[in-house]
């Protein structure tokens, strides 16, 4: 019997509650792409945590003040684990 993951995107999730509520997906059995729009290297950081405990997490930029960045993020979100299940919107849009 296969179990199906659920996918969740967390856009802001480079750092402060965005990366928290990412790790928590993670933990709780979801696959989780971690959106960033400037701090790649604190997303990558975020799911290099998220791989260190067993999880699965992708990094993908796209600015969510942009439609055809938003288009593209769920697009490489449903070709890397599937549709998503979640959205969480913790990112600042300045």
């Amino acid at each position: 019997m296969s179990t199906i993951q659920s996918v969740a995107i967390v856009t802001g999730a480079s750092r402060g509650i965005g990366a928290a509520v990412a790790k928590r997906l993670a933990t709780d059995g979801f696959s989780v792409v971690v959106n960033f729009s400037h701090s790649e290297k604190a997303a990558l950081h975020v799911v290099e945590d998220i791989k260190r405990t067993g999880g699965k997490a992708v990094a993908i930029k796209a600015d969510v003040s942009n439609a055809a960045d938003v288009t593209r993020l769920f697009d490489l979100t449903a070709s890397t684990f599937g549709s998503p299940d979640v959205l969480v919107n913790a990112a600042l849009v300045s």
